[in-house]
């Protein structure tokens, strides 16, 4: 298999792949914090008393906040993907017409490059996805950790 690609497509996972990275550092980074946060007893530190829904929130903002990029993330990983579909057709077509006949081994070239990077761009985006999926569920199941240690109702 030929791994040669046009620099446009190389330029796509270059970013594809810096996106891939921030997208797991951040997951990481959030879920380990939050599995500290499981704890009884580090809920209780913070929260010695029944937090009112603003401290809550006050409490969880920069976590959403954070975990707000994975859709971005996503989204951007999903156009960069179809950029490069569009970059390779079109190098390819181009690519032919200035050689003025059509040639099998360019149009595949082309086609190549657009299907890698639109893969590429899924594989980055459907993990940021989930990952934003997983920490809004990790907020909320926090949330109800600390209201259910301040209640009686256990």
């Amino acid at each position: 298999m030929n791994w040669t690609f046009s620099i446009p497509a190389i330029l796509i996972f270059i970013l594809l792949f810096a996106f891939s990275l921030i997208s797991y550092a951040y997951f990481f980074r959030l879920f380990l914090g939050f599995r500290n946060l499981e704890r009884k007893e580090t809920r209780k530190t913070y929260f010695p008393n029944l937090p009112n829904e603003e401290e809550l929130d006050l409490f969880f903002s920069p976590l959403e906040r954070i975990a707000s990029w994975f859709p971005t993330i996503a989204s951007l990983s999903m156009l960069l993907g179809l950029l490069g579909t569009v970059i390779g057709i079109n190098t390819a077509f181009g690519e032919m017409e200035a050689q003025g006949k059509v040639s099998l081994e360019i149009l595949a070239g082309g086609i190549k490059d657009a299907l890698n990077t639109t893969i590429v761009g899924l594989l980055v985006a459907i993990p940021s996805l989930f990952f934003h999926r997983v920490i809004e569920n990790k907020i909320r199941y926090i949330s109800e950790l600390i209201i259910k240690d301040h209640t009686k109702l256990q």
